[in-house]
């Protein structure tokens, strides 16, 4: 058996195949493609990149490398071919650079460097080769003329705002390899419409996806234990969410300002819930019965009904500005009404009208008129 690679004439990746086989399944769109024309598509494209690679126009004096690390790109081209003998391109190589829009890169790169290319605003087109393993922080930050990634099949980890701030980029392609998005890393991209997680992803940085206006629906892979604080914070157009079955804990704000999500299904086991607050489309939240913590909701000025399990003993606030939360359900509600304003005005009213104490809606004494459940004393 021989393995070779090919491209797949259904989606056009990379794909290592049989050489002796007629045909093949792509991993990558699970349609099947013949291995000989993926081949030849493969050797086609692959002289392709070479021959653009020494065409486009080199001026040795635009490129410092050292140790096969590119070190700084001192020229003012369009278009850029990174020099064969390059395997590293070192930090800040391109930094700022605006007058950069394609980058050619040849199939022995094996790094991209911390903030690399950031600030290149009018980059719009670059292709990641296979032999590409690490991509730094801040490598692509603030290229705002990006619209489609296809990142390479070997990276592991999207590090800390790889992405960030490419406001014009629309689609990613993120391999399955990949099981950590550090923070910010897409944060601020503003285009971003479409986006499957990799299955193998157990680690979603803060702020990872803030401020993705466009982004719609949500998947989030069954290894993800935490959602972190404003994972997902002002995706205004985020309506579903789904959340694997072993998440434990959602973080402050990590859904802020989702004003287009209607309902949540949270998992049974989870342990923490926080995250929600301005929601303005929720209208009903149920916490499971394993839960032992909530924190923030306060401005879902639409949410009518929350229900609450015994397991969680206390809440510390997180309800203002909350005007339509009347129906509270939960067991320890009674010493804790006024952590709901809306509810707890309704509440004091009825108290008050049927004589019972306003804390806790115990009855009083007749002697010293003090509660027989909290022992305070009738103020009204």
């Amino acid at each position: 058996m021989a393995f070779v690679k090919a491209l797949c004439s259904k989606c056009d990746k990379e794909v290592e195949v049989d050489d002796v086989e007629e045909a093949w399944v792509c991993p990558h769109c699970s349609k099947p493609f013949v291995i000989e024309k993926g081949i030849r598509r493969y050797k086609s494209q692959h002289k392709a990149v070479i021959k653009k690679v020494r065409a486009v126009k080199k001026n040795p004096t635009d490129f410092e490398a050292k140790d096969s690390v590119l070190i700084k790109y001192k020229g003012d081209s369009a278009e850029v071919a990174i020099p064969e003998e390059v395997r590293i391109i070192g930090e800040n190589a391109f930094e700022n650079n605006e007058t950069l829009e394609t980058v050619v890169l040849h199939d022995n790169i094996a790094e991209i460097s911390g903030y690399a290319f950031r600030g290149c605003k009018n980059l719009s087109e670059i292709k990641f080769p296979n032999s590409v393993v690490k991509i730094g922080e801040w490598a692509f930050r603030e290229c705002t003329s990006l619209k489609n990634i296809i990142l390479p099949p070997q990276l592991t980890k999207i590090n800390d705002s790889m992405f960030a701030d490419c406001s014009a980029l629309e689609t990613i392609e993120i391999p399955d390899t990949v099981s950590e998005i550090g923070i910010f890393a897409f944060s601020g991209c503003k285009s971003l419409v479409d986006l499957k997680l990799p299955k193998n992803l157990t680690i979603i940085g803060k702020y990872a996806f803030s401020g993705c206006e466009k982004l719609e629906t949500m998947v989030i892979p069954e290894g993800v234990s935490l959602i972190e604080d404003h994972t997902f914070a002002e995706c205004t157009a985020l309506s579903a969410v789904s959340f694997p079955k072993g998440l434990k804990g959602i973080g402050q704000f990590a859904f802020k300002d989702c004003v287009n999500i209607h309902t949540i299904e949270l998992p049974v086991g989870i342990l923490s819930v926080d995250g929600f607050s301005g929601c303005t489309g929720l209208r009903m939240i149920e916490i499971p019965e394993r839960c032992t913590s909530i924190g923030d909701f306060s401005g879902c000025v639409n949410l009518e009904t929350i229900r609450i399990p015994a397991s969680v003993a206390s809440v510390n606030g997180g309800f203002e500005n909350c005007p339509k939360l009347l129906t509270v359900n939960w067991p320890n509600l009674a010493g804790g009404a006024s952590n709901f304003p809306a509810y707890y005005e309704k509440e004091v009213e009825r108290r008050k009208a049927m004589g019972l104490c306003l804390y806790c809606g115990g009855e009083f004494k007749l002697i010293g008129k003090t509660c027989k459940v909290c022992g305070k004393k009738k103020d009204y």
